[in-house]
């Protein structure tokens, strides 16, 4: 287990740390070369005390960079900040609880990326894969979106470069929201 987190076994998921950065490779499971479709490198920032998850996602090619800023307010932002365009959501929960697996299926040991891994599905939304050795999260894919996140370079601990991040930037909308339910 990591940073003293409590160790993950088949009857125990693992919990995340309150806060940890994640750099991961955003692909469809059938096209992990991306020939036939966009992928992503991906960028992740949770932080449980600050009641924040920063998710910064560059597909290939693109000239924007879509910034996922999830709140535990219940409110989310999607904005490219290259061109300025913002879209406010609000949802009926706010950002994942570190023992957020808590409750889902183990489906056993494999290996992926080289490495041997626990899995775990939880609520038809996703699919996740931890270290067997550490817990770390190696990859997870999400069902409604069909694809695969697989991690590059996991840090616990590491704090966003700039708490401004945290914040929805001047431009975005925050009166008028859609509501999603999940």
């Amino acid at each position: 287990a990591i940073g003293g987190a409590p160790a993950c076994s088949p009857s125990q998921p693992p919990v995340w740390p309150r806060r940890f950065k994640a750099v991961q490779r955003k692909t469809p499971p059938d096209d992990t070369g991306c020939r036939r479709g966009p992928c992503s490198d991906v960028t992740t920032y949770y932080d449980w005390d600050r009641q924040a998850n920063l998710i910064i996602d560059h597909r290939d090619g693109a000239n924007t960079t879509m910034w996922d800023l999830e709140l535990g307010t219940h409110q989310s932002y999607y904005f490219y900040p290259e061109v300025r365009s913002c879209k406010f959501m609000q949802f009926p929960v706010g950002i994942l609880r570190p023992n957020w697996l808590e409750g889902a299926t183990f489906t056993g040991f494999s290996t992926v990326n080289g490495r041997r891994v626990l899995g775990y599905t939880k609520a038809d939304f996703i699919d996740y894969w931890a270290d067997a050795s550490d817990c770390t999260p190696v990859r997870w894919f999400f069902h409604s979106m069909k694809a695969n996140f697989d991690t590059a370079h996991y840090s616990e601990g590491e704090a966003i470069p700039d708490e401004a991040f945290f914040r929805p930037p001047a431009y975005c909308p925050n009166g008028t929201a859609e509501t999603l339910f999940v």
